[in-house]
C-alpha cells in the first residue's frame, strides 16, 4: 500500500472529501457542497448549502486540543465582545467546538472545527487606507486582548525573554547554515531580550496576539478589515502582530506611507504598545526564529523555495539586527 504521500493529488483530495463529510455530520452538514481552499499544515474545505457558507478546517494528526481551544475561545470572546469580523466558531449538535475524527485511508485522530465565512477581498495592490484599516483591526484586537484571559486548565504558556531562541536547537540550526550564519543569527538573541525586557509585561504591552497577521490573512469588505488565519494565537507581546504586518510591507517603495497610515488606524483607537523603531526590528527576528524552527522541523519544507528564501532573509535580518547595536 502507497502511503499518503506516494498518492495522486487526485486521491488525496478524495480522501479528505470524505473525511469532511464525516466531520460535517456533526453539524447537519455532510450534504453540503465542498470546495477545497487549501492543504499545506491544515486542510481547509469551503462548505456551501443554499443556506448559508462555512470554513472547515482539518488539522493535522496529533494536534493538541489545549492549542486549538484557546484559538477558539478566543474567537468566541471577539465575535460576543467586538463588532470586528473574524471566523467565528460554530457549535456542534453535542455542544462542542471541536471534535477529532478518524478515518480509514488517513493517519491518526484529526481535530476539525467548523468557522462562519468570513466575507472579503484579499488586495495584492495595497494602498494607505488599506493600512490604515488593518490598523485599526489590529489594535481593536489588542485591546481586547487587555482583558482577555483563557482558563486556567488550558496551561498558558507566555513568550518570555528567557525562552527567546530556545525553541530553535543549535543543532538544527547548524544542520542548514554555515557556523558564520549560525553565529549572527544567535547574536541576535540579547537584543531581543533587551527589547522585551524594555516593555515589561503589563496588559498594556502585552497579551493574546493573531500571531500571523500578515497579507494573506487580512481581507477587506467595504474598506473594512477583517482577518482570518488565527492558528497562530498566543500570549505574546502585541509588537510581535505590527512586526508581522511591516514585515510583509519591506521592499515597497511606499513602504514608509504604508506603516504610517497604519500607526494613523492603530493610535486611534489605543495608544502604540512599543516605540517602532527600537523594537519593531528585534520583533521580527523573533518571528524569523518561529518561522525557522518551523520550516527545519518540517523536512518537505526545507526543499521549498519560498522556505529557502525565508531562512536567507532571516540571516539578512540578523546581519542588520546586529549591526544597528
Amino acid at each position: 500500500m502507497h502511503s499518503f504521500d506516494q498518492l495522486p493529488e487526485s486521491e488525496k483530495v478524495e480522501r479528505f472529501e470524505r473525511f469532511a463529510r464525516k466531520a460535517l455530520i456533526a453539524y447537519g452538514l455532510e450534504d453540503a457542497e465542498l470546495r477545497l481552499l487549501g492543504q499545506s499544515v491544515n486542510v481547509v474545505f469551503r462548505v456551501q448549502t443554499d443556506d448559508g457558507r462555512w470554513a472547515l478546517r482539518i488539522c493535522s494528526a496529533g494536534r493538541d486540543h489545549k492549542i486549538l481551544l484557546r484559538e477558539l475561545l478566543w474567537l468566541v470572546a471577539l465575535c460576543r465582545d467586538t463588532d470586528l469580523s473574524v471566523p467565528e466558531p460554530v457549535i456542534m449538535r453535542s455542544g462542542d467546538l471541536l471534535r477529532s475524527v478518524s478515518m480509514p485511508g488517513l493517519s491518526g485522530f484529526r481535530a476539525c472545527m467548523l468557522f462562519r465565512w468570513v466575507k472579503g477581498q484579499f488586495e495584492d495592490d495595497l494602498i494607505t487606507d488599506h493600512l490604515r484599516a488593518v490598523g485599526q483591526f489590529t489594535a481593536t484586537l489588542h485591546k481586547h486582548a487587555e482583558t482577555f484571559r483563557w482558563p486556567e486548565e488550558l496551561d498558558l504558556v507566555k513568550v518570555s525573554a528567557d525562552a527567546v531562541g530556545s525553541n530553535v536547537p543549535r543543532a538544527t540550526l547548524k544542520s542548514h547554515y554555515s557556523n558564520s550564519d549560525v553565529e549572527s543569527l544567535l547574536a541576535t538573541i540579547p537584543i531581543i531580550q533587551r527589547g522585551m525586557r524594555s516593555l515589561g509585561e503589563g496588559h498594556d504591552v502585552a497579551g493574546v496576539i493573531h500571531g500571523d497577521l500578515h497579507q494573506s490573512n487580512y481581507l477587506f469588505h467595504r474598506r473594512e478589515a477583517r482577518a482570518i488565519g488565527f492558528e497562530c494565537v498566543q500570549w505574546n507581546y502585541y509588537a510581535y502582530d505590527i512586526a508581522t504586518t511591516f514585515s510583509y510591507l519591506r521592499g515597497r517603495s511606499d513602504s514608509e506611507s504604508l506603516k504610517s497610515a497604519y500607526v494613523e488606524g492603530y493610535i486611534g483607537v489605543r495608544p502604540m504598545p512599543c516605540d517602532l523603531e527600537e523594537h519593531i526590528p528585534a520583533f521580527d527576528m523573533l518571528r524569523m526564529f518561529t518561522m525557522i524552527s518551523r520550516i527545519l522541523g518540517t523536512p518537505r519544507l526545507r526543499t521549498d523555495e519560498s522556505a529557502s528564501a525565508t531562512l536567507e532573509s532571516a540571516v539578512r535580518k540578523a546581519k542588520l539586527l546586529v549591526q544597528g547595536e
